[in-house]
């Protein structure tokens, strides 16, 4: 049987810095304690989802400095509570299928700015490690964040060290 459930590009994004920890956000729209995640975005048409990536990054974080290190090129999909899939998108998308990056944040964090734009993702930052990240954000992403760490926990020693 044909899957006919409709997943919205989107990329997603894990800056590391050099104690290897990871740029977090907490979102603006959302007031419950376990809200926080990594940068993503939508892929705009005729964009690669390298340059998505880089675009995002700056329009969530206001942070350039950055050197990308590795990427995984299969997608990863994830449902989204039917209540928030059914106001969403107006309703066309289930979830989301990502493609990640990681990045090098090399810069200082003076230079994050979260209300670039006028409608900020995030009301707050933080670097922090993979188990506090696991443990505070919402549940249908739970296991896509374990999986994407997993992939990337290499390269991030391997920088960091």
């Amino acid at each position: 049987m044909p899957d006919h459930e409709q997943y919205r590009p989107n990329v997603g994004i894990v800056i590391f810095n050099k104690n290897a920890n990871i740029w977090i956000g907490k979102r603006a729209d959302i007031k419950k304690l376990c809200a926080w995640q990594m940068p993503q975005g939508g892929i705009d048409t005729n964009e690669s989802a390298l340059k998505a990536a880089i675009r995002e990054t700056y329009e969530e974080t206001g942070i350039k400095s950055i050197k990308h290190i590795a990427s995984i090129n299969e997608w990863i999909k994830y449902k989204l509570p039917i209540d928030i899939a059914k106001n969403k998108w107006n309703g066309k998308f289930v979830g989301q299928m990502q493609k990640w990056f990681l990045f090098y944040f090399f810069g200082d964090d003076s230079e994050v700015n979260i209300n670039s734009y006028k409608n900020p993702e995030f009301s707050a930052w933080k670097w922090a490690d993979t188990k506090y990240i696991e443990n505070n954000v919402t549940e249908f992403r739970k296991s896509v964040y374990k999986t994407v760490f997993e992939k990337f926990e290499a390269d991030i020693k391997n920088e960091t060290n």
